[in-house]
């Protein structure tokens, strides 16, 4: 009887590890996404083509709140103004830390909220935008170099491996992106 009360236990601690926090320290996650809502150029004119924001980070947890990672980006599209053609295409990449708050919020402030499923986190970018543009100016580029970019962003889990995730706010190339993480 004593080994059934042990084993049970063990069992017991396992399977609620298996439901704790979402986000942990030495979780490594990969995420790639979609941008909408690009800003700057193109308020006036037609736009011929628009190539969504391509965006991926790599995300480390280097504490239990704290992760910190690279991130790259790409967007292109075409625009035409009065009889001139112009094209645009910027290439974002440099590092973004991240806060990662819903187990605070839980813990500390007695919200209802299941942070096995939900990571609840905001961001900020560092890096880099090459802008490249082409058309009927003798102009060829810039960089542009970016010191704070922030977002706040959710993640909702499918399983311990899988979730979806919507960050709006600042981001690498665009005020809304959503994809796909994945932990490995």
């Amino acid at each position: 009887m004593k080994k059934f009360i042990i084993i049970i236990a063990v069992f017991s601690i396992l399977a609620f590890d298996a439901r704790a926090q979402v986000y942990q320290k030495g979780d490594n996650l990969f995420s790639p996404g979609i941008g909408l809502g690009y800003y700057g150029y193109g308020l006036v004119g037609n736009q011929t083509y628009s190539l969504p924001a391509l965006t991926a980070n790599y995300e480390i947890g280097v504490h239990e709140y704290f992760g910190i990672g690279p991130y790259v980006g790409y967007k292109s599209w075409r625009y035409s103004y009065l009889n001139n053609d112009y094209g645009f295409n910027i290439i974002a990449f440099g590092g973004r830390g991240s806060f990662h708050y819903s187990t605070l919020l839980k813990e500390e402030l007695d919200v209802d909220i299941d942070d096995s499923k939900w990571d609840l986190y905001i961001l900020a970018n560092f890096g880099f935008e090459v802008l490249t543009y082409t058309g009927d100016t003798n102009s060829e580029g810039e960089v542009d170099f970016v010191f704070l970019r922030p977002a706040l962003g959710v993640r909702y889990y499918f399983s311990d491996n899988f979730a979806m995730f919507g960050e709006g706010g600042r981001g690498a190339l665009s005020y809304l992106t959503l994809g796909i993480t994945l932990k490995m």
